[in-house]
């Protein structure tokens, strides 16, 4: 009840959401198991061992989300087929671990879901200048600008 009131007063901010749910699956091996195979990694070093798995889609209003699916399949991570192609390997792991970071808090502290803790926790795995530069790309997508020590911190 908590995480879905969260929800409802910070849409935007939450990324485990199914409210940003993907079109529909592009099939793209390649990418979808290069994407997989940082997924287990960074799992592993979080010591995390929820089922995580990789859709790469068409379109993806936030680029890239994650969302739970149910205690049996656990989570989709769904990525935007343009907005990866447009990252650096360094970036695209900064993404996919802030992601996991959303899915570390979900199976934590669900009620707790925000932007900072997310990438507090992908920081464990990546470098904030990584997670920065992704900020960076998303804002310049979006037509945007935002305040990255609301986002990633100090």
């Amino acid at each position: 009840l908590s995480f879905c009131l969260l929800l409802l007063l910070f849409p935007g901010h939450v990324a485990v959401t199914r409210a940003a749910g993907p079109e529909r699956i592009i099939p793209n091996p390649q990418n979808q198991q290069r994407i997989q195979e940082i997924v287990d990694t960074f799992m592993a070093k979080l010591t995390m061992t929820y089922k995580v798995a990789v859709a790469v889609v068409p379109k993806n209003p936030l680029m890239v989300s994650v969302e739970f699916t149910d205690a049996s399949t656990g989570f989709l991570l769904s990525v935007e087929e343009d907005f990866i192609n447009e990252l650096t390997q360094e970036e695209l792991e900064a993404a996919i671990a802030h992601e996991l970071g959303h899915v570390w808090i979900f199976t934590h502290h669900p009620f707790l879901q925000t932007e900072v803790l997310a990438n507090q926790i992908a920081q464990r795995i990546v470098p904030r200048s990584s997670l920065v530069q992704v900020y960076e790309k998303v804002w310049r997508r979006q037509g945007t600008k935002g305040d990255l020590t609301r986002f990633v911190g100090d």
